[in-house]
């Protein structure tokens, strides 16, 4: 058994973890350990976590994860590409001209760039975690007995070629769309829920970026 960190972006992404990455990867013999970003410490008062708002605030937290703990196998980030902060590394150089994983592959280069640590595995969700709710359309509909809600969600994604297409314009981002189609929806806990009942295996063959991410988190698993 082998132990990876997870610095999470929020709620929902702590949540996709605990009950949907988590159960699936200790079949595999990875033990993923999730941790909220921390975004605000206030003199004297409690933490505040979750939201991205400054690239500084994310690199703090990775490297207090590495530094503090060398006995595990990685830390790996839970992130979504839209709305990461422009000063993040590789936002400004991106090549606009090429596919979104190409760009969002550009951006996790200059991240593990920057860190620079043999153990730092970059991952940002193309292009958020609702992204995988898309690929999980049936499963939602199923939970939420909303039959129509999981067509409309599947002939968004097949429009755009694939869930991980569904694009990240402020009006047409995964989250709003799912908003928009069902204003009752809970990202915390309905998304979760269904990628979950999706399941991995599923979920790796709609999402090839995501696959590609599974994969080297995979490959740390020593052979027997």
């Amino acid at each position: 058994m082998i132990t990876v960190g997870v610095l999470c972006e929020g709620q929902t992404e702590e949540n996709m973890v605990k009950q949907f990455l988590g159960p699936e990867l200790l079949a595999y013999g990875i033990n993923l350990v999730p941790t909220i970003l921390l975004t605000k410490t206030a003199a004297g008062g409690p933490s505040s976590r979750g939201g991205v708002s400054k690239w500084s605030k994310i690199e703090r937290d990775l490297r207090n994860l590495l530094a503090g703990t060398p006995h595990w196998a990685a830390v790996t980030t839970l992130l979504d590409y839209y709305g990461l902060p422009q000063g993040s590394p590789g936002m400004e150089d991106r090549p606009l001209t090429t596919s979104a994983r190409q760009r969002v592959e550009h951006v996790e280069r200059r991240m593990a760039e920057c860190i620079d640590h043999s153990r730092f595995i970059p991952y940002l969700v193309l292009h958020e975690t609702e992204t995988w709710v898309f690929a999980a359309a049936e499963q939602l509909g199923e939970l939420l007995d909303e039959r129509a809600l999981a067509g409309e969600l599947k002939r968004q994604a097949d429009e755009k070629g694939g869930p991980e297409n569904v694009n990240d314009s402020p009006d047409t981002a995964p989250s709003k769309r799912l908003l928009r189609l069902c204003p009752e929806y809970n990202k915390t806990q309905d998304g979760p829920a269904a990628v979950a009942y999706l399941g991995l295996d599923a979920l790796r063959l709609a999402c090839p970026h995501f696959d590609a991410w599974i994969s080297r988190l995979l490959a740390l698993v020593p052979v027997p």
